[in-house]
């Protein structure tokens, strides 16, 4: 996806959002540090009152990679509407994108934030 519709999409949503939250590293809070899988774009849009996310995650390996993630719903004030999402995997095959639609349970949420972790890549102090 390139960059450009991504900050274009993400420009449109925060009209809606708070201004504290109109970046995509402001709605991404990484777990760990990730050696292949990155989420690389991210839009939004509302639709019958539902918040839905478009997701993509990279993988700049030629194997396979598993990445985590789950979604923290927000009001307009930043205060959560919905009890913490379990981590859902996505499997991310090598160098491949991978993309995942993600939908509000509540009509209740405003704002988002999403949190990422690719435990099995991880890179370790040893790599850096």
């Amino acid at each position: 996806m390139n960059l450009k519709y991504v900050l274009i999409a993400i420009t449109a949503f925060a009209i809606q959002l708070p201004a504290s939250a109109q970046t995509i590293n402001s709605k991404i809070e990484i777990q760990g540090t990730s050696r292949y899988v990155d989420i690389t774009g991210l839009s939004a849009k509302e639709q019958n009152g539902l918040i839905s996310l478009y997701v993509e995650f990279s993988n700049s390996d030629r194997e396979d990679q598993e990445a985590y993630y789950r979604v923290h719903w927000l009001d307009e004030n930043g205060f959560p509407v919905w009890q913490n999402e379990a981590w859902k995997p996505v499997m991310v095959h090598g160098h491949i994108k991978e993309k995942v639609i993600i939908v509000s349970p509540t009509a209740k949420a405003r704002d988002f934030k999403i949190q990422f972790s690719a435990q099995a890549n991880r890179a370790t102090d040893n790599d850096q």
